[in-house]
């Protein structure tokens, strides 16, 4: 049986992409059973679930069923979707902060529009608040917790998608950088960093006199200096890359 499909390009940016191993891990099930198991979930007509088992049905001719989901919006097949990856194991912290951010984003919309709505027309008449407006209206609070990070580790993400160069980012949503790593690699953070390197350099400094050995004291005093000089030079080193960059 031969299924006309629907792939919506937005459902589909909605979704992690599997790694290149689970992909090739999936096809070989699939092929192994010489059928799909679960069918594809559509809403009309339109992919919603089953994007990758639809792909590799139709390379090596294996037939599927399909089961028509229900949604009164687009939002609502939105969520649907974004709730429904979370039930994937194996996800990462940056993908599973994806799926929150983009849930929030689309909850703060709809919060938003449903407020207003609910304020009524310009006549004064109440409209319906659509399904999607029992959502949580603590939309921000609980997105550290769908992606079951700390708020921390959200706010830090934020900041390197907000501030980072591009190849930073790359190497965030790639695995490549952790997050706290690539936090501290941002401009601001050295900034703070460095003063707070030099104030403990300022700290040692001030009490050095308090070490009666004089072979030691020189020691510490030549450490400081080196700290101090590799401290300026990575702040010059900063200030010459972002005039390049």
């Amino acid at each position: 049986m031969t299924h006309k499909l629907i792939i919506d390009k937005d459902f589909m940016r909605l979704i992690p992409p599997l790694l290149e191993e689970e992909y090739r891990q999936l096809e070989r099930n699939i092929l192994a059973k010489g059928k799909l198991l679960n069918p594809i979930l559509l809403w009309d007509g339109i992919i919603v679930d089953g994007h990758n088992r639809f792909y590799i049905c139709m390379a090596h001719g294996i037939e599927f069923e399909v089961k028509d989901m229900h949604f009164d919006s687009r939002e609502d097949a939105t969520l649907w979707i974004l709730e429904n990856q979370f039930g994937r194991r194996n996800l990462t912290d940056v993908a599973r902060i994806e799926l929150a951010l983009k849930k929030e984003e689309l909850l703060k919309r709809l919060a938003k529009e449903n407020l207003k709505r609910a304020g009524g027309d310009k006549y004064g008449k109440k409209t319906p608040l659509p399904i999607s407006s029992t959502a949580s209206v603590h939309v921000q609070r609980d997105t550290a917790k769908q992606a079951n990070v700390g708020k921390g580790t959200l706010v830090r993400y934020k900041q390197v998608m907000e501030q980072g160069r591009p190849e930073l980012i790359e190497a965030v949503k790639s695995g490549r950088i952790k997050i706290g790593v690539a936090h501290r690699m941002l401009p601001s953070q050295i900034e703070k960093q460095l003063k707070k390197a030099d104030k403990m350099y300022e700290y040692i400094l001030k009490y050095l006199p308090i070490i009666k050995d004089e072979e030691e004291k020189a020691d510490v005093r030549n450490r400081l200096l080196a700290l101090k000089a590799q401290l300026l030079e990575l702040i010059e080193r900063r200030k010459t890359y972002e005039t390049e960059n």
